[in-house]
């Protein structure tokens, strides 16, 4: 390095953020038209341009040049443009794979069932919080009606209660539903005494 190019590298590895900025504005346009040269998009190239220097004064401290900082801050830019020409090809290439990727094909009778199951989660979140909870722990913790009401210090009679609301309000939601089979699997599960 020339001994004003080492006085500026030195200054900037001191966190000198004057010594940076002067370095940057004198240089900043031959790295952005470096970038905009490989890359054809000046949004994009000023990306790069700015992350390189961001790096370099992160990095600042630990950074060992060899070359001159410009030399350096020169092959980081093409590098980084290079680095970002092989993401953009990978991303095209994979788009390009997902266009001509056959659509996954969903037999109705699955977006029935996913939808039924939705119509169902929601209305047991929208049961008041007692009750979800006496349900929920009778029909997806398997608990008998005298455990829920020892773990909860209720009577057992409550706990009946709070189910038969439960199952009130959710034969509701399935009391319009097209799809028997599962509404039958539905009911065997929930609706079970």
């Amino acid at each position: 390095m020339s001994l004003n190019v080492e006085n500026i590298w030195g200054a900037i590895q001191k966190k000198d953020a004057q010594a940076f900025e002067n370095f940057y504005k004198e240089h900043y346009k031959l790295f952005f038209l470096t970038a905009c040269g490989y890359l054809k998009d000046a949004r994009l190239a000023q990306e790069v341009v700015n992350d390189v220097f961001i790096k370099i004064w992160q990095e600042a401290e630990t950074l060992s040049i060899q070359t001159s900082l410009k030399s350096y801050v020169y092959r980081s830019v093409v590098n980084r443009c290079l680095n970002e020409l092989d993401k953009i090809k990978r991303d095209r290439q994979r788009m390009s794979e997902l266009a001509h990727r056959p659509e996954p094909y969903i037999e109705p009778r699955e977006m029935e069932d996913d939808e039924l199951k939705v119509r169902l989660y929601r209305a047991i979140d929208e049961l008041p919080e007692q009750c979800r909870k006496v349900f929920m722990m009778s029909r997806f913790d398997g608990l008998k009606q005298q455990e829920i009401a020892d773990l909860l210090g209720i009577s057992i009679k409550t706990v009946k209660n709070h189910i038969t609301h439960a199952l009130k309000l959710l034969h509701k939601v399935l009391r319009d539903w097209q799809s028997l089979p599962l509404w039958i699997g539905v009911i065997k599960f929930f609706f079970r005494r």
